[in-house]
């Protein structure tokens, strides 16, 4: 692929996943109807909620993305600890949120310094495996390991569960990281894309020995012609369902971050998930100008979109 298409396609997936954070971000927990009496159609950078985010203010959905980046960049051949790095330095900075599952993660690895411990304690102390906290943060894997998939399935999975020990969530990062490599090579429709990716996925849970229980029926039903919308609750599953189904009955990447954010719940992530991946397969310059102008912090952004450049230029 032309330097320029792959800077194009890293440019858009990590700006467009920031842009669907600040678009969701303040009109996270609420309903789509509280969202239609709020808003009409929430469709503009419009701040506050919850959080009381600035007008194009991102989460801790992209704070998150950013610190896997910088891990995977610093170590690429084994990221964790560099990763845990960045997560400790950025949950000692005191950010707005940390999702619940996160934060035990966290806390579990500063008193037992292992990461997939940490992980499996938090699962056994909240019994809430599902969420959707590693998916949110999974984007820069598809950009470190470009072009081998092997790897790509590796990581996706073993970062996932530094902190979320989950079957379910970890074949959702599987999936939603190979789903954004082949939406950036932009070749073949959105659907072939979506079945290539799932085809994918269950040659590498096979090879790396995971059995989800729900996760291919669950992707399978949701992308049926006729499916009900999903809505983008805070679990990895509808999360990324509601995600694939606003990016495949959509045609820029506009319609589909309004129409996800427009569902309601955890509107933020719903947003994150849909923007990297429709910012891989549309490319930077479709995202509303509009958006990026309103957009803040976004100097951490332009570092690691440079230095993957540069990572993938060199090989």
């Amino acid at each position: 692929m032309p330097d320029v298409i792959l800077r194009d396609v890293i440019k858009g997936a990590f700006y467009g996943a920031a842009a669907g954070d600040a678009l969701g971000g303040p009109a996270e927990l609420l309903s789509a109807g509280e969202i239609q009496e709020k808003y009409g159609v929430l469709k503009e950078m419009t701040g506050g909620g919850w959080l009381n985010l600035e007008p194009g203010e991102y989460t801790d959905d992209t704070e998150m993305i950013i610190a896997v980046a910088k891990g995977i960049l610093a170590n690429p051949y084994s990221p964790v600890e560099e990763i845990g790095r960045a997560f400790i330095r950025w949950y000692q900075s005191g950010p707005k949120d940390i999702g619940n599952t996160t934060l035990m993660s966290f806390r579990n690895y500063l008193r037992l310094g292992n990461w997939p411990e940490a992980a499996k304690l938090t699962a056994k102390t909240l019994n809430k495996l599902d969420s959707n906290g590693g998916l949110m943060r999974t984007l820069p894997v598809t950009f470190g390991y470009w072009g081998n998939l092997p790897a790509m399935a590796k990581w996706a999975a073993k970062i996932c569960a530094m902190t979320h020990y989950s079957q379910e969530g970890v074949t959702c990062c599987l999936f939603y990281n190979l789903l954004v490599y082949f939406a950036g090579q932009r070749k073949g429709s959105k659907r072939e894309m979506i079945t290539r990716a799932l085809s994918e996925t269950d040659r590498f849970c096979k090879m790396l020995d995971l059995h989800p229980t729900k996760f291919f029926w669950h992707i399978i039903h949701h992308i049926q012609k006729g499916a009900p919308a999903v809505i983008p609750r805070g679990n990895a599953l509808d999360t990324l369902a509601a995600s694939l189904q606003s990016f495949l009955h959509t045609e820029s990447f506009e319609e589909a971050l309004v129409e996800v954010v427009n569902r309601g719940d955890d509107t933020d992530t719903g947003g994150t998930v849909t923007g990297g991946l429709a910012g891989a397969y549309y490319g930077y310059s479709a995202i509303p100008s509009r958006w990026l102008a309103a957009l803040k912090k976004t100097a951490a952004i332009d570092d690691i979109i440079e230095a993957f450049c540069r990572l993938l230029e060199t090989g």
